[in-house]
């Protein structure tokens, strides 16, 4: 075969394979997302202490304190998701729905700004279809879609931001509506700020230094307004929460390992993420060579560098990977577009890396078939709870929630922090695990395995808990996503 004519078949399998892969994730992914509104199969303890929040703020109480009547506080998330969440739930019925639904819509909304990106840079249908697949392919996203956090109302908020700057001219009226956007991400999630800055910096390389001031001083200033703001409504708690929670109880040592941990928690849970990110570096420094003034790669750069960062604290899950395979798949589809020399083997990585991504997306449907459902589960451990004025203890704090009651304790993670940090705090919940002062413990892992046992010393409650549970409490039973231990003295007295 000729030189001329050997590249025409794979010229026309690579848009036959991206179309047929986005008709298949598409329609996987709803049937998922269908599925989960009726079973929240992924609401863990991450989406309980989001949705505790918004159970707080919706009885009036706006970051409770590390230590007070309410129980143990304690979080480093910013308040915009968990407030719209308490909001809507009194539409929608419930904060489970009202979380999955807000942050399902910040997916949607993410993957609309990002078509709407590709078309002002001129990228072709077809690939800008190949983009917002690529988006939904990882498990990065589908969590995204399928749990209740806010990083992606944090993600659509910053994209639509980039939208509104992007181009040649951006009237006044644009400026400020983009740094109000910005503020918002920022509100909801406080390591947010690369859209901003990409555009300022972009701007600052252009010359058009006008421009990137107003939305520099915009922006800041949105941001101290949002800060005094949560000063003011926490009634001036919410920065000493912050300085005892942000570290998340990492060591200098640990921080420098930040790429290393990325590269990790990638590889053990979303390594198609991997298929996107590694060929957007490449692609994307040979773009950004040769235009040193376009937004995408400094916004390319800026998110994988805040994100690096993000890594180099302890407890950190992928779903802050979220923004970084939208930014390499903008990227990478962008270089693609504008590099003839690259546009078939970039075709061609896309569409394998959606081929690929199309397996464990259903395996994750299959799953989904035969989840454990969270609503159902929670359902029957409150049926079977002993009836007692005692606090429950839940490490999901979601499953008090539903009992209508104010968890006791907001995020078990947190709490080994500050246990660790601040042993004074602690001590009326060692008192309470002492003296069976809990009507029952409501774990979601079993604490007898060598992984339960990990688990909870080096990541939740922490300290004496698991000597502690084993003298003073007793399992008395577990269902599909639960195991709930009840005093000792409760079960003597049954037995009796």
């Amino acid at each position: 075969m000729s030189p001329d004519v050997s590249p025409k078949p794979a010229l026309r399998l690579y848009p036959a394979l991206i179309v047929l892969t986005s008709l298949a994730m598409t329609a996987i992914l709803l049937v998922r997302l269908a599925l989960n509104f009726r079973y929240q199969y992924f609401l863990t303890h991450v989406e309980g202490v989001w949705l505790a929040c918004a159970y707080d703020f919706t009885h009036g109480v706006f970051y409770r304190p590390l230590f007070s009547s309410l129980g143990f506080g304690g979080t480093r998330y910013f308040p915009l998701y968990f407030v719209l969440t308490s909001v809507l739930s009194k539409f929608l019925g419930s904060l489970e729905t009202a979380g999955i639904a807000l942050s399902a819509a910040g997916v949607v909304l993410a993957l609309v700004a990002v078509h709407i990106l590709l078309r002002r840079a001129n990228v072709s249908v077809l690939l800008n279809a190949a983009a917002v697949t690529s988006i939904l392919a990882v498990a990065t996203t589908q969590q995204a879609l399928l749990g209740a956090k806010g990083d992606s109302l944090a993600a659509a908020l910053n994209l639509w931001g980039v939208v509104l700057c992007f181009g040649s001219k951006t009237r006044r009226l644009a400026i400020f509506f983009a740094a109000l956007l910005f503020t918002l991400a920022f509100a909801t999630k406080l390591t947010t700020v690369f859209g901003v800055a990409a555009v300022v910096l972009a701007w600052f390389f252009a010359r058009r230094y006008k421009e990137a001031l107003q939305l520099a001083v915009a922006t800041a200033a949105g941001c101290i307004l949002v800060l005094a703001f949560m000063y003011l409504a926490s009634g001036g708690r919410v920065f000493a929460i912050f300085r005892a929670c942000a570290g998340g109880g990492g060591s200098l040592f640990y921080t420098l390992q930040a790429p290393l941990h990325l590269l990790s928690k990638a590889l053990d849970v979303d390594p198609v993420l991997l298929l996107f990110l590694v060929p957007a570096a490449v692609f994307g420094l040979q773009y950004f060579r040769e235009n040193k003034f376009d937004v995408l790669p400094t916004y390319f750069a800026l998110v994988l560098l805040v994100t690096t960062v993000i890594f180099g604290s302890p407890g950190i899950g992928i779903n802050h990977l979220f923004d970084i395979q939208i930014a390499s798949v903008i990227v990478l589809v962008v270089a693609i577009s504008r590099a003839p020399a690259f546009a078939e083997i970039g075709s061609g990585l896309l569409a394998f890396a959606l081929v690929v991504a199309i397996v464990p997306a259903s395996q994750g449907l299959h799953s989904d078939l035969t989840r454990p459902s969270f609503r159902g589960d929670t359902a029957e451990v409150l049926r079977r709870l002993p009836t007692d004025s005692r606090p429950v203890l839940a490490e999901n704090p979601l499953i008090v929630v539903n009992a209508d009651k104010t968890p006791y304790l907001l995020d078990p993670f947190m709490f080994r922090i500050l246990a660790m940090k601040h042993p004074e705090l602690a001590g009326n919940f060692w008192e309470k695990m002492k003296h069976q002062g809990f009507a029952a413990v409501v774990l979601e892992r079993d604490p007898t395995t060598a992984e339960g046992k990990s688990w909870y010393t080096d990541t939740h409650f922490g300290g004496e808990f698991l000597r502690d549970l084993d003298e003073h409490y007793t399992l008395n039973f577990a269902t599909s996503k639960s195991f709930v231990y009840v005093p000792k003295s409760a079960m003597d007295a049954k037995d009796r």
